[in-house]
C-alpha cells in the first residue's frame, strides 16, 4: 500500500510539472509575440503610377490603394495636380486619376487626401518627371552613294540599335547618366540577357528573319532602386536585296535616269547598267548573270555593286526580254533579279 501511495504522489508531481511548464510557455510566448488587435492596425494609403515613368505627350494613371480600413462605407478622395484641386475627378470612391503629360522634362506632383467612412484623414503624394529615350538603328547593308533613304536590313544583316536616354530623377530636373541605368533589351519578346545590364545602351544582332518579317525591339530602362521604369519600342523590317536596271551614262558608265521597266524603242544599240541595293556581301563575292530571252549572255564592265550589258543590233529582234541576276556566291538566299521587256 505504501508503494502504491508513493507511485501516485510521483505521478501527480509529474503532471503538476507539465501543467506548470505549459502555462509558463504560453505566458512567455504571449509576452514575446503580442498579436495585434483591430485597434492596433493603422490605416494607410499608397499611390502607384502606370507607367512608373511617364513618356512625353502620353497618358499616366495614378491609383490609390487603401489598407487597414475596417468596416464598410465609402471614402472621399480629393486629388491635386501641382497644387491645383482636381474637382472633376474627386469624390466618393474615386481612387483613380488619369491625366495627359506634357513635353520632356515636365514635372508633376500628385497629392491625394482621403477621408474614410470612419472619419480618418489620410494623405500621400507622388512626384513624376516626364522622361524619354531615343532609339536609332543602323545596318551593314550597302546602297549606292546617291541613295539618301534609310538603309534596310536583309537576312544575315547585322543591325545595331543605340539608345540615347533622357531620364530624370522623379520630381526633379536631374538627368541620370547611362552608367546609372539598367538597359534590358528584348528582341521579339525574348530577353537578350547577355546584352543587357547596367550601362549597356547599345544592342547588336544578326537578322535571321525572312524578307517581309519584322524584328520588334523593346528596351526597358530601370534604376537599381526601382524608382524609374520606362519602356520604348521600335520595329525593324526585313527586306529583300534589290537590283534595278538603268540606262548607262555614255560618259561615266554609271546609272542614268530612273530605273527601267518595260521599254519601247527604235534604237539599234542599248547600254544597260544594273545597280544593287541592300546586299551585305563584299563585292568580290558577287556573281552576276545576264540573260536575253532566257539565254545567258556575257556582260561587261563589272564594278563594285554594279554591272553593265551592251546590246547591239536589237532591231533584228521583234521583242526581247532582258534579265539580270546577282547573288552572293556564299549564300544563295542573298540574291536579287530584275527583268525588263523590250518592244520594237
Amino acid at each position: 500500500m505504501k508503494k502504491q501511495n508513493n507511485k501516485n504522489i510521483g505521478m501527480g508531481a509529474f503532471v503538476f510539472f507539465l501543467v506548470t511548464y505549459f502555462l509558463l510557455f504560453i505566458a512567455t510566448t504571449n509576452a514575446q509575440f503580442n498579436l495585434p488587435t483591430i485597434g492596433d492596425i493603422k490605416s494607410t494609403i499608397s499611390l502607384n503610377s502606370e507607367p512608373l515613368t511617364p513618356l512625353p505627350n502620353s497618358t499616366i494613371t495614378v491609383t490609390a490603394n487603401l489598407s487597414g480600413i475596417t468596416g464598410g462605407g465609402s471614402s472621399n478622395y480629393v486629388w491635386f495636380l501641382n497644387g491645383v484641386k482636381q474637382s472633376g475627378i474627386s469624390g466618393l470612391n474615386k481612387n483613380i486619376f488619369s491625366f495627359p503629360t506634357g513635353p520632356l522634362g515636365t514635372i508633376y506632383r500628385v497629392d491625394l487626401t482621403v477621408i474614410t467612412s470612419s472619419g480618418q484623414n489620410l494623405s500621400n503624394a507622388i512626384n513624376l518627371t516626364v522622361s524619354d529615350v531615343d532609339l536609332t538603328w543602323i545596318t551593314n547593308s550597302e546602297a549606292p552613294v546617291f541613295y539618301k533613304a534609310k538603309l534596310m536590313p536583309t537576312q544575315n544583316s547585322v543591325v545595331t540599335v543605340s539608345a540615347l536616354p533622357f531620364i530624370y530623377r522623379p520630381g526633379s530636373k536631374t538627368l541620370i547618366s547611362s552608367g546609372g541605368l539598367i538597359f534590358n533589351w528584348f528582341i521579339n519578346d525574348k530577353l537578350e540577357s547577355d546584352k543587357s545590364g547596367v550601362g549597356k545602351p547599345d544592342l547588336s544582332f544578326r537578322v535571321d528573319g525572312f524578307p517581309g518579317s519584322d524584328n520588334e525591339i523593346r528596351l526597358e530602362i530601370l534604376t537599381e532602386d526601382k524608382t524609374i521604369s520606362l519602356n520604348k519600342f521600335i520595329t525593324i523590317p526585313v527586306v529583300r536585296p534589290q537590283i534595278w536596271l538603268y540606262f548607262s551614262d555614255p560618259k561615266t558608265s554609271l546609272p542614268f535616269g530612273t530605273a527601267l521597266k518595260n521599254l519601247t524603242t527604235k534604237a539599234t544599240n542599248l547600254n544597260f547598267v544594273a545597280q544593287i541595293y541592300f546586299f551585305t556581301v563584299p563585292e568580290k563575292n558577287l556573281k552576276w548573270q545576264w540573260f536575253i530571252n532566257n539565254k545567258e549572255v556575257t556582260g561587261g564592265g563589272e564594278k563594285p555593286w554594279l554591272a553593265s550589258l551592251n546590246l547591239s543590233n536589237i532591231s533584228q529582234l521583234f521583242s526581247a526580254q532582258v534579265q539580270v541576276i546577282v547573288k552572293n556566291s556564299a549564300n544563295d538566299l542573298e540574291t536579287a533579279q530584275s527583268t525588263i521587256n523590250l518592244n520594237d
